[in-house]
């Protein structure tokens, strides 16, 4: 889960967690806060929220429609990467949809939702790098706004 305000950037130069291929979107990502104009987010907050969901963050709004956004990315077949996503509200899903990426394209087959988009971005980014994949080096991007 990550958090549904978070922009990744880019993945993170620096190892902050333990594991980080295990994290929400399959690795930790720099990245800024969409529900605050400044944005900026520090290391700190990165490690122990934005790139984890379920934030105790006072950038948050008090009333949202989500909490955390899930990710799960396999791929359909060699040509195409298929992506599960799960927004949260409240440890419950509030919104899903299916999504599929081509990989000889590098374009969305099915896009996701603005306000999902640089999310989505970094997870079948950080997927594609996983898998060793030729097009882990021009996977998505994006730099527009979630929410």
């Amino acid at each position: 889960m990550a958090c549904p305000y978070f922009v990744p950037i880019a993945p993170h130069p620096r190892d902050l967690w333990p594991r980080r291929r295990n994290l929400p979107l399959g690795d930790g990502f720099l990245g800024r806060c969409a529900a605050d104009p400044a944005g900026a987010c520090d290391d700190e907050m990165l490690r122990g929220a934005c790139n984890l969901g379920y934030a105790d963050c006072a950038r948050l709004p008090a009333e949202r429609q989500f909490d955390a956004v899930r990710f799960v990315v396999r791929l359909e077949s060699p040509a195409v990467a298929r992506m599960q996503l799960c927004a949260e509200h409240e440890h419950r899903p509030a919104y899903c949809c299916e999504l599929r990426y081509d990989l000889s394209s590098g374009k969305w087959m099915h896009p996701p939702e603005l306000r999902f988009k640089s999310l989505a971005c970094a997870a079948v980014t950080a997927f594609l790098d996983g898998t060793g994949s030729p097009f882990a080096t021009n996977g998505p991007t994006d730099d527009s706004n979630q929410q």
